[in-house]
């Protein structure tokens, strides 16, 4: 997605947001390289602005999904490149940290690093696989390389990249940002306006808060959301998502995808071939691709019942959207 002065213009934004975006993209920029750049100025709430801009208006374009795990890949190169300002000694860690097993091993022990901070600020970048590190301060920023690392973090605004594979990261704060372009990664958060990206194959994602934001570039991932608004994309085949909240808006464009939906009012596009969606809520609209179907749950005044849509048949095409007319007959959505 390229962004531009003119859209800038459209979101009203700032005058010093305007006159840096000019110095530093005079002619535009991608929307991964554009984010990228405000995490390295410190502009974390423009950052942050830009999510929620690019999310409303592109979640539905394929290539959206492409370039906002290749933002939060970019987000786990940064975060991967702190220098650490922690050394794994107590003298060195100076305050208010202990040791999650008795001891924090020195730079040359055998034993991999397990940490316990609770410092607002925290930074820390950990190489070693099979970590251990918990964070309770806010605006941490923690950074990890090593495979099956162990990542939590409690705090507000806390980010955690990583890049091994099957790294288990966790988060109960809120807008936390966990990146992982790892195999197999373990994430979950439990906090309001979290943001996750992967771009790894056979990622676990769960979240808990409202108005959380997920993307995922990896073949079958499952991605389960229990929060009200919560935004998915994803362009992997395989995917399996569940969410439960009220006003979700799920966007999937591979192959074979399976989404389940029992929260009321969600959008639902589900454009990779014979991909599945299933709402026992209402729907605004959904999208099927190529030998796709729906089902959507209804009340006929007596009891609950299911209205099924087949691509290619009753004049259901791939690519429209579609909503259920008050005679629970899929017709085309009209905004």
């Amino acid at each position: 997605m390229q962004i531009t002065k003119q859209e800038l213009r459209a979101w009203r934004v700032g005058p010093y947001m305007y006159r840096w975006f000019i110095r530093n993209f005079p002619d535009g920029g991608k929307y991964a390289d554009v984010h990228s750049a405000l995490i390295q100025y410190g502009y974390v709430d423009w950052a942050t602005s830009l999510v929620e801009y690019a999310y409303s208006l592109w979640l539905e374009k394929e290539n959206f999904a492409y370039q906002e795990t290749n933002a939060t890949d970019l987000l786990a190169e940064v975060l991967s490149d702190i220098t650490p300002q922690v050394k794994a000694d107590r003298q060195a860690l100076g305050i208010q940290t202990l040791p999650l097993t008795g001891f924090i091993p020195s730079d040359n022990s055998p034993y991999t690093r397990k940490l316990a901070a609770d410092i607002d600020n925290f930074k820390l970048m950990d190489i070693y696989n099979s970590s251990q590190i918990g964070c309770a301060g806010d605006s941490a920023r923690i950074g990890s390389t090593g495979h099956s690392a162990r990542i939590s973090g409690s705090g507000v605004n806390v980010q955690i990249g990583s890049s091994g594979e099957y790294a288990w990261l966790s988060s109960s704060g809120y807008s936390t940002q966990i990146a992982s372009s790892g195999y197999g990664v373990r994430a979950g958060c439990v906090g309001h306006d979290v943001r996750v990206g992967s771009s790894g194959d056979r990622a676990r994602i769960a979240t808990a808060g409202n108005s959380s934001k997920v993307s995922s570039s990896g073949r079958g991932v499952r991605i389960a959301s229990a929060g009200m608004r919560a935004r998915i994309g994803s362009v992997g085949d395989s995917l399996k998502v569940a969410s439960s909240g009220d006003l979700s808006h799920i966007s999937s464009f591979g192959e074979a995808a399976r989404v389940v939906s029992a929260g009321d009012n969600s959008r639902i596009v589900a454009m990779g071939e014979h991909s599945l969606v299933a709402s026992a809520g209402s729907i605004d609209y959904v999208v099927l691709g190529k030998g796709g179907c729906a089902s959507v749950a209804y009340f006929d005044g007596k009891r609950m019942r299911f209205a099924v849509a087949y691509e290619g048949e009753g004049n259901i095409r791939a690519g429209v959207k579609y909503r259920l007319n008050d005679n629970h007959q899929f017709v085309e959505y009209s905004a």
